[in-house]
């Protein structure tokens, strides 16, 4: 990848960054590797998005992104895109240690992808993040040193689809040969879809990541599922009170493969995420979030793009109970793909390789932030609503819900 003489100074670079995002209100230092989600599904705001509390959290967002979001018109697009903003904030305001979001700059590249302007975390060289959303989910992945993108894809149920394979001829020209045979290995229409999703989730995670979007070319791609362990999935999924008596025992090597990963207690809402102040009106730093632990560690899925192997890739999915698939990709920053060239200037690090790329490089490391070079494999935590709002709103927030619930009680 490097000769030795730039490996060293490469080397040099990253020990001159601590990889921890400070300490702050919304708690404690991290990497900055967010892997969070929203069942905005389950948020029903009192009067929708004309009701205060909705309205409450669009007045966070800047002018023009508030006319975005309303100009949808059905209630459901309108909370998966505000969502979707405030995680951006979120993760940005977290990065930075900053509790508010009054200063926070987010562009987007040609293809789309939002990125964090300025500020800039000054301990995190290549800050960036992704956002996602379908169905019921809105997801956030984010990275400190690699391109990241995520992309969550749910079931056709759940997207109000009828269940059937009409998809199919839509989508065989963004599809390898070796795709649509795996495809054609489910036993039911609900197999061969669920196949499909992770195929396409990888393929928009990994287009996301490096900022072109669909532009990027989805049948330059090549995604290959690990193999099936014998059903393993489907007992898991029983076992947690999900049974999947749709869906039968695959054959083959590429039919559907094993549920390396499900979110745990997904469904619940989060603690102490408001509600109370002290020192006067300032509300309270929130509880630490707990993350929905997955069952077992996320599938990594191979990638070939232009039929060359990509390990510089690394591509991880997991199921969320419901029969949505999420997939987050990181890679090498040197791929990024900026037409208005800013989006790359964020970068201090720009031509920084893959993890596979970095892994060589830790044998010489000698700073602490080296454990920080290789990401692991996550689950995601699920945040409530009331999580992405900032320290001056987090109370006023609180006591607004409060109110609206002793009204609905007749109280």
């Amino acid at each position: 990848w490097l000769s030795v003489p730039l490996a060293e100074e490469l080397l040099a670079e990253l020990e001159q960054y601590t990889l921890e995002a400070p300490d702050s209100f919304w708690g404690g230092s991290s990497c900055a590797r967010f892997r969070w989600a929203v069942n905005v599904g389950r948020w029903m705001p009192q009067g929708g998005a004309e009701g205060e509390e909705f309205k409450m959290l669009l007045s966070l967002l800047p002018f023009e992104e508030q006319e975005q979001v309303m100009q949808y018109r059905a209630l459901p697009d309108k909370k998966r895109t505000l969502i979707g903003r405030l995680l951006s904030l979120r993760a940005c305001a977290q990065a930075l240690g900053d509790p508010a979001y009054d200063q926070i700059q987010i562009g987007r590249t040609k293809g789309k992808k939002p990125f964090l302007h300025s500020p800039l975390p000054g301990s995190l060289p290549n800050f960036n993040f992704n956002i996602s959303h379908d169905g019921s989910w809105v997801v956030l992945a984010s990275d400190c040193l690699y391109l990241v993108g995520v992309d969550v894809s749910a079931p056709q149920r759940e997207r109000g689809e009828h269940e059937d394979e009409t998809w199919f001829q839509d989508m065989t020209s963004v599809l390898t040969e070796n795709e649509r045979e795996c495809i054609k290995g489910g036993k039911t229409h609900q197999e061969r879809y669920a196949i499909f999703q992770r195929i396409w989730s990888a393929k928009e995670a990994v287009s996301k990541a490096v900022g072109s979007g669909l532009s990027f070319g989805f049948e330059r791609m090549e995604v290959t599922l690990p193999e099936s362990e014998n059903g393993f999935g489907n007992m898991v999924l029983s076992a947690i009170g999900w049974p999947r008596s749709d869906v039968e025992k695959p054959p083959g090597k590429r039919s559907r493969m094993n549920f390396s990963s499900l979110l745990a207690n997904l469904q619940g809402e989060q603690r102490g995420q408001g509600g109370g102040t002290e020192r006067g009106d300032q509300p309270p730093r929130p509880a630490p979030e707990k993350t929905g632990e997955a069952q077992h560690k996320p599938s990594r899925v191979d990638l070939h793009i232009d039929h060359w192997l990509r390990s510089d890739w690394i591509v991880e999915q997991q199921e969320f109970t419901g029969g949505s698939w999420v997939t987050v990709a990181l890679g090498p920053v040197y791929d990024a793909v900026d037409a208005d060239g800013i989006f790359k200037t964020t970068f201090r690090l720009p031509g920084l390789g893959g993890p596979t790329n970095v892994e060589g490089l830790m044998a010489k490391a000698q700073t602490e932030a080296s454990r920080h070079w290789i990401p692991e494999a996550q689950g995601f935590q699920q945040l409530a609503v009331d999580a992405l709002a900032p320290q001056k709103v987090r109370g006023e927030l609180a006591a607004l819900k409060a109110r609206l619930l002793t009204a609905a009680a007749g109280v």
